[in-house]
């Protein structure tokens, strides 16, 4: 008797790791009353289950400085889209 249903999706393993660095940003829209933003970043690749990546806040800036790296799971490299988000911690 198979331990998975044969309706369930094949399991794909991955074929390799992206490496991404999360450099800076700039002029970023204003989002406080004080004309500022506390932004982050959110990574992640187009249909992935596991929860995105995500900076460091980086607080009351327009022009945040990340230089941050990240290792993503690639499991199909001719469909999966890196998507990268930028968002204002106090507005989530």
């Amino acid at each position: 008797m198979p331990i998975l249903d044969a309706l369930v999706a094949p399991i794909k393993k991955h074929v390799g790791l992206l490496h991404v660095k999360v450099v800076r940003a700039r002029k970023l829209l204003k989002m406080d009353i004080l004309g500022a933003s506390d932004p982050y970043v959110k990574l992640s690749l187009s249909g992935e289950r596991l929860p995105a990546k995500k900076t460091s806040i980086k607080m009351k800036t327009l022009d945040p400085e990340w230089n941050e790296d990240f290792k993503l799971i690639v499991k199909d490299p001719k469909s999966q889209v890196l998507q990268l988000h930028v968002y204002d911690w106090e507005k989530v």
